[in-house]
């Protein structure tokens, strides 16, 4: 049905601001304190006063939610998670917005999530202990994990009051950052996965942070981040919605990945993979974490954050729109 107008203006606006930027760093090796505008331009004084988290699924997002709500509460600011939909484009947030994100390696990732969500339904396991038990015989093969949906192209629900499709994926097993950051896969857009991974690209590099959750295992980079945020308990493990139950159903009924599935995975997320490293290279660098500053408070609104005002307003939001219905 073609490309909805606020999607091509999306589109529109990370491209302008790519191109403003075309030598910007990865985040991911050179984070900073530096507030993205609307015009792709950068401001060094504007105080923070929200942490948008862009949560991944499956490639250590609990964990970074967690911490992420820590440093938030430390400091008295906002903090957003965003997960499902598609990614914020930096500077376009009506509140001076620091963004941070996370990666793990696409098919360990994938592999992670057919796990998690995709071997059993998650609901089944979570909502139906006494009417559903796993077993090998009703368990979903590894082998047909390898479509944009997890097991079926990814399909766009459409709504009503905005007059389009909605990006919004829980299960996926191809290409996933491409589709999450850019949130241009909804197939009636006819959006190509190069195009949904360039702009994936140009936006995630506007990000101030992102964490590549395979390093949490170097304590040095352990480290290195929790300076940049001024607070501990980085490698403090959250706990996703079905973990405990996937995990158990995982532990009695092991599977073994085999290596003509991994070599296919790997096929099928090229270019998630090319992401990952032109984001995460980097780091593979001697010095490469003596490059991320530490903490500067005098960037954040600190103790901005009222809860309590929050929720009265956008309950008075959403009064004065029923009114207006």
């Amino acid at each position: 049905s073609g490309i909805p107008p606020r999607i091509a203006n999306e589109i529109s606006t990370t491209r302008k601001n790519f191109d403003g930027n075309p030598n910007q760093p990865s985040p991911a090796c050179h984070p900073h304190f530096n507030l993205a505008l609307p015009n792709g331009k950068w401001d060094q004084n504007t105080k923070f006063k929200k942490i948008y988290f862009y949560h991944a699924r499956k490639a250590g997002g609990s964990t970074m939610n967690k911490y992420l709500h820590k440093v938030a509460r430390h400091y008295g600011i906002e903090i957003l998670t965003v997960e499902w939909d598609g990614m914020e484009e930096p500077g376009t947030n009506d509140v001076d917005t620091f963004y941070v994100s996370h990666l793990r390696e696409p098919v360990a990732r994938s592999i992670s999530h057919f796990k998690y969500q995709g071997r059993w339904n998650c609901p089944d396991l979570i909502l139906k202990p006494g009417n559903f038990t796993p077993t090998r015989e009703n368990a979903n093969p590894i082998e047909t994990w390898n479509q944009t949906g997890g097991h079926v192209p990814l399909s766009c629900r459409w709504y009503q009051h905005i007059n389009s499709h909605r990006f919004r994926i829980m299960e996926c097993a191809v290409n996933c950052y491409s589709q999450w950051f850019s949130g241009l896969a909804c197939p009636t857009w006819n959006i190509s996965a190069m195009e949904q991974y360039a702009v994936a690209k140009a936006r995630v590099l506007r990000f101030n942070m992102i964490v590549v959750i395979e390093k949490l295992r170097d304590p040095n980079y352990v480290q290195a981040v929790e300076r940049f945020f001024g607070v501990p308990g980085l490698t403090e493990k959250g706990i996703p919605y079905c973990e405990r139950a996937s995990k158990l159903a995982n532990t009695k009924f092991p599977f073994v990945v085999r290596n003509e599935t991994r070599e296919s995975l790997t096929r099928l997320n090229e270019i998630d993979i090319q992401l990952y490293h032109e984001l995460s290279d980097c780091l593979n660098e001697e010095g490469s974490y003596n490059n991320f500053p530490e903490w500067d408070g005098n960037r954040f609104a600190l103790n901005s954050f009222n809860k309590t005002e929050k929720k009265r307003a956008v309950w008075n939001n959403s009064r004065t729109h029923e009114s207006e219905q």
